[in-house]
């Protein structure tokens, strides 16, 4: 049947060559060039605008690309599910994180998920948002855990929200800056929170743009008519972070990033009193697949592992704050 092998259609679409999709499917470019003959034939229609090179797809084949795609991916899904039930809770979870978050997030969660469920291999892949997203939505990953940015396809992805997150502002410990700063402060539950006229006459290092961390520190700045003195821009948090450290200026860090800094003396961290500067962070998943059993294993551990202890408390879900109680001792 013409629907036989849905894999040799969109392996010719992402080679954009009969030649170079025969050599990846171990089959003749002549069977290729037939196979395209009789499913165009089938459908009544031009799959690709054979006139071009590389091949490229008409309006057509645009559209029978997208059913082939969702066609391979649940036909993946129920064949690892399927594996899954017959092999208990063994096999392999593609998972994707942002670059530093896998260094925050997987030393609390992963030693308890490989600890319960020893024959699951984690196949990770690190990178931006954007790269993540086009992994799920390409089925090279299962799931993501991410801070959700605006450009999200949330048409055609689910997010489900692990916990929320603060954004902090990471001061060096001794500094002019720190000593203005809890001069003049209130707390909350405990902890500082930086007075937000300090935000505009404090030297700052942030991360650049185009990443979902540069954009909710950069929005919720401008919406609070802050403007921030910037003394350098990084592509790297960790190298805000220690730069930070160092003395020289002052950076923001998620709040899973300062915990995973707890062994540096040399950083005072203070909450930042605006709702812009609470993020969800979430787990994110295709809507065309569904979640595999070792997915959702992984989805409950990290629930049970970060959701209660990373939950705002009562109250603060939503970005709204209790009354600051006034440093006693000021």
């Amino acid at each position: 049947m013409i629907f036989n092998h849905p894999e040799y259609f969109a392996a010719i679409v992402e080679a954009k060559s009969l030649m170079r999709a025969s050599e990846q499917l171990y089959v003749s470019q002549p069977y290729l060039s037939q196979y395209i003959k009789r499913l165009e034939g089938y459908l009544g229609v031009e799959l690709f605008n054979h006139r071009t090179s590389p091949l490229r797809l008409t309006w057509f084949g645009e559209q029978y690309y997208q059913y082939v795609c969702q066609m391979l991916r649940l036909s993946e899904t129920i064949r690892r599910e399927f594996h899954d039930v017959q092999n208990f809770e063994s096999g392999r979870l593609r998972l994707g994180l942002a670059l530093w978050r896998g260094s925050c997030l997987l030393p609390d969660v992963f030693p308890v998920f490989h600890k319960k469920y020893p024959k699951i291999h984690l196949e990770l892949t690190e990178g931006r948002s954007s790269q993540l997203e086009t992994a799920l939505l390409n089925d090279k990953l299962d799931i993501a855990v991410m801070n959700l940015p605006l450009t999200l396809s949330y048409n055609k992805l689910i997010c489900e929200t692990i916990f929320k997150e603060r954004i902090l502002l990471a001061v060096p410990a001794g500094s002019a800056c720190e000593a203005g700063m809890l001069e003049h402060c209130s707390y909350i539950d405990g902890h500082p929170c930086v007075p937000l006229p300090f935000l505009s006459q404090i030297p700052l290092i942030l991360t650049k743009p185009g990443q979902n961390f540069t954009h909710a520190v950069t929005y919720a700045l401008g919406k609070n008519n802050v403007e921030p003195n910037i003394l350098l821009e990084t592509a790297n948090l960790t190298t805000a972070i220690n730069l930070a450290a160092t003395g020289i200026a002052c950076t923001f860090v998620p709040a899973e990033g300062a915990k995973a800094g707890s062994r540096d003396q040399n950083l005072t961290y203070f909450i930042v009193d605006l709702p812009e500067m609470i993020q969800p962070v979430s787990v994110v998943y295709p809507k065309t697949a569904c979640l595999t059993r070792l997915s959702k294993l992984f989805i409950e551990t990290l629930k049970e592992v970060l959701g209660d202890s990373q939950r705002l408390p009562a109250g603060q879900e939503q970005g709204f704050l209790p009354e600051c109680k006034k440093r006693q001792d000021a």
